[in-house]
């Protein structure tokens, strides 16, 4: 591997880790804003994932999200199990098949979903704020490219 390319690879997982740590900071302190106004515990981005996974396809079983999820049963099991002991999340039968349970957000759920959507989005305006519209249409380009490189299956 060349030395511009060896030092290129060292730059991006910099950057990379950089924009990862300066997201975690800003959405501590939105965190903190937000919890002394109505005293949200802490979600991690795993749980927001599984959150997000229910809220956008409401009323899914555990087997659906797992696999919309890409995870396994087992862990997304495990993952409900305690959103749903912290009160975020509503496991009820079937009116349909009462073989099947089915997930929903509780109240608790969607006021925290709200809430770190709400951080979310403005991390965004943040960065859409202090950007030009070439530099904003640089980042998509580079969040596609970062998309499609990672993904499991290519097109």
């Amino acid at each position: 591997m060349s030395e511009l390319v060896l030092c290129t690879a060292m730059e991006l997982r910099d950057l990379f880790a950089r924009f990862i740590e300066r997201y975690k900071h800003v959405t501590i302190e939105a965190d903190k804003i937000e919890e002394e106004k109505i005293g949200f515990c802490d979600l991690t981005l795993n749980q927001f994932y599984y959150l997000r996974g229910i809220q956008h396809n409401d009323s899914i079983t555990l087997t659906e999200l797992a696999h919309k999820l890409g995870v396994s049963k087992p862990s997304a099991n495990a993952a409900i199990t305690k959103l749903m002991k912290d009160g975020f999340v509503v496991r009820t039968r079937s009116d349909v098949d009462q073989r099947k349970f089915l997930l929903t957000l509780s109240e608790k759920g969607c006021q925290v979903f709200k809430h770190k959507r709400r951080v979310f989005e403005a991390f965004i305006e943040q960065i859409e704020k202090n950007t030009t519209e070439n530099q904003q249409k640089t980042l998509i380009k580079a969040f596609r490219i970062m998309i499609e490189c990672s993904s499991e299956e290519k097109e």
